[in-house]
């Protein structure tokens, strides 16, 4: 006997119905996994724009207004060009005990363009940075890796005209900043934005693992995972000189300005093999072989090297 439908349900009207329902079903699903990643980010739905021929960097400025201004980043940090302050004259730059501490939850997320990683700590605690060039305290936000087509060319910023294999920016805000979102926290002169270099060896690296493992389960844009938390002070070392820091932007869209950079040079260690990883990640235009904007002219600005 014949499979027959309700009438009603033969109308074109109720199917489409049924693929307006799906479509939101499916729209409230990611939302809902956004917001369980702690992905409050404007960049999570500015999605137009890209790092290879369309879209890429090279069509930012004729998009994104802000891409055209001044003081963008990164730049190429040349220690001949940096003012030396000596660390002597400031008061020295401070890593709250946080960083020291096991977060009770970390998790990390493709948000089609980089791995994002997020980390809560037990009663309300934050790692917060103080003192060097900061006049404010600033807490921890979330994390994000810049990664490129070769073990050779993954960073964003440059140091002396060299590049290196991966770049891990670290993003806070003013403790005293009512928001939290980056393009806000920057367009209000808010957000600092700490750099680790890394540079390929033959080792793995043991504390990026648990991040390298976890790929595999988000190779998908908007997919994530919660994994083995790691301490902060272990995958991005503290210190306190031997550092630069300049005004600059953000280095991806809408590349808003009013960002403190502070960069780390001396680079960390990272296995070809645990790069990689990285690369399989995809994002919404396919893989993604790299998310890195080139560096930027510095105009005039001041960068200052505190040793």
């Amino acid at each position: 006997m014949p499979y027959l439908l309700p009438e009603e349900m033969e109308s074109h009207h109720y199917f489409f119905a049924v693929a307006i329902l799906l479509l939101i079903a499916l729209y409230l699903n990611d939302l809902c996994n956004e917001r369980r990643c702690a992905c409050r980010d404007i960049e999570s739905v500015i999605n137009v724009y890209s790092y290879d021929s369309f879209n890429g960097p090279q069509c930012w400025k004729q998009i994104f207004e802000n891409a055209n201004g001044k003081k963008q980043s990164p730049i190429n940090v040349l220690y001949s060009m940096a003012q030396e302050v000596p660390t002597e004259s400031v008061c020295p730059l401070s890593f709250s005990e946080e960083f020291h501490l096991s977060p009770k939850e970390m998790r990390i997320y493709n948000n089609s363009h980089n791995v994002v990683v997020y980390a809560n700590w037990d009663c309300n605690k934050i790692p917060y940075i103080t003192g060097g060039p900061l006049e404010e305290d600033y807490k921890f936000l979330n994390m994000r890796f810049r990664w490129g087509p070769t073990d050779h060319e993954g960073s964003e910023h440059m140091i002396n005209s060299t590049r290196y294999s991966m770049e891990l920016q670290i993003a806070f805000v003013k403790c005293s900043a009512i928001e939290e979102d980056l393009i806000i926290a920057a367009r209000n002169g808010c957000l600092l934005m700490l750099s680790y270099l890394f540079m390929v060896t033959p080792i793995d690296n043991p504390y990026l693992e648990p991040i390298v493992t976890g790929l595999k389960f988000i190779r998908n844009p908007m997919s994530y995972l919660c994994i083995e938390p790691i301490i902060l002070s272990l995958l991005i070392p503290d210190f306190s000189r031997d550092y630069y820091c300049y005004t600059g932007s953000l280095t991806f869209p809408p590349c808003t300005e009013g960002v403190l950079w502070i960069i780390k040079p001396e680079p960390l260690m990272i296995s070809s093999k645990q790069i990689r990883q990285f690369r399989r990640i995809n994002g919404c235009f396919g893989n993604i072989q790299n998310n890195t904007r080139p560096v930027q002219k510095l105009n005039n600005r001041e960068v200052s090297y505190y040793v």
